[in-house]
């Protein structure tokens, strides 16, 4: 059975405004998106294909990188955990995470790999918005050195004690695997500090977390149920729950919203707010994460939480690329929320 979750505003409120300061620690896969712009008016004679007359370059951290973007800008400190190439890519994207004032000390930039980069090419007609045509991924899929493995791995539990929650963002890069992901976990436990998994394609591997935030997708996917079939969430909910012992867990589902899952107690539900027509969905799921973690941090129950997050993200998926939101973005929204200018969805 399933209920809405019932917001309060006061504690929603309360919560992002004790975002700032906190300590999070970040630990992923580190990434970079590149974006590509131009515009197209031709086809080419040499191949079936538009040609695109480029116009400019933007760059913005990806992956964990951006989980750790997403705790800077909504006001906490982030500290990042994972690997980079000792390439361009890898020196920019260090460059542009201590330009936003993340610490970097956890950042290990490996001898002889390549940074992971997304290259997306945005183009269109002079009278029309700019489109994704195409995508190209750098990755190295070569196992990381067990030297580097304990480098990071000492550093993490060096840090954990001074952070007040943490993120693993795991997008299956193998900087979270068998000998790093009990650490952190283990740590946190010690420490008493909650810690958010958000991972793409192993989310079993995380048993032991305070929560996790898959998208219906990926949930579905860990436990093995078709998500099309009736009761596919309520059981999909469940399941995880059991399989990762965690006290909860919070399923995105895109324009239908968010579905928050606790031991013994009703599944709550809350709907999308504002216009349920994304802009774009990049990196929607680690500003949920990160308001997720902060919100934890700051003795949020998941409820709140989970309102906070579902702000948090109405934000940045009505922006182009990956982008992230501010505390008073999201005070503002919520005002509007319980001004009656904004809806959520039933």
């Amino acid at each position: 059975m399933s209920r809405s979750g019932t917001a309060d505003f006061g504690r929603i409120r309360e919560a992002v405004r004790s975002w700032r300061g906190a300590r999070i620690l970040v630990v992923g896969d580190m990434m970079l998106d590149e974006y590509l712009f131009g515009r197209t008016d031709r086809v080419s004679r040499e191949a079936p294909v538009v040609i695109v007359r480029y116009e400019g370059r933007s760059v913005a951290p990806g992956g964990a990188a951006n989980a750790a973007m997403n705790v800077a800008a909504l006001g906490g400190r982030a500290s990042v955990f994972g690997l980079t190439g000792r390439d361009e890519q890898g020196r920019i994207l260090r460059a542009t995470l201590e330009g936003a004032r993340v610490d970097c000390r956890g950042l290990i930039a490996a001898e002889g790999r390549d940074t992971t980069s997304k290259t997306r090419v945005l183009a269109g007609d002079y009278h029309a918005q700019l489109q994704q045509i195409v995508r190209i991924d750098r990755e190295d899929r070569w196992d990381i050195p067990e030297s580097v493995r304990r480098s990071l791995v000492h550093r993490i539990r060096r840090e954990i004690g001074r952070c007040r929650a943490v993120i693993l963002s795991d997008y299956g890069r193998g900087v979270l695997c068998e000998s790093t992901i009990p650490v952190v976990i283990e740590g946190a436990r010690d420490t008493g500090i909650p810690v958010v998994a958000d991972s793409r394609f192993r989310l079993g591997s995380f048993r032991g977390v305070t929560t996790a935030t898959p998208n219906e997708v990926e949930a579905a996917a860990a436990a093995g149920i078709c998500p099309d079939e009736d009761g596919a969430l309520e059981r999909t909910g469940r399941t995880l729950l059991r399989r990762l012992g965690s006290d909860s867990v919070m399923i995105t589902r895109g324009r239908f919203g968010m579905a928050l899952f606790r031991r013994r107690r009703a599944t709550e539900t809350v709907g999308v707010v504002g216009s349920s027509e994304a802009t774009d969905v990049t990196g929607a799921g680690d500003t949920v994460v990160a308001a997720v973690a902060l919100s934890l941090a700051a003795g949020a129950d998941m409820t709140t939480a989970m309102h906070a997050a579902n702000i948090a993200a109405s934000i940045v998926v009505m922006k182009r690329g990956t982008a992230v939101a501010a505390p008073g973005e999201v005070l503002s929204r919520l005002d509007a929320i319980e001004a009656g200018k904004v809806s959520i969805a039933p």
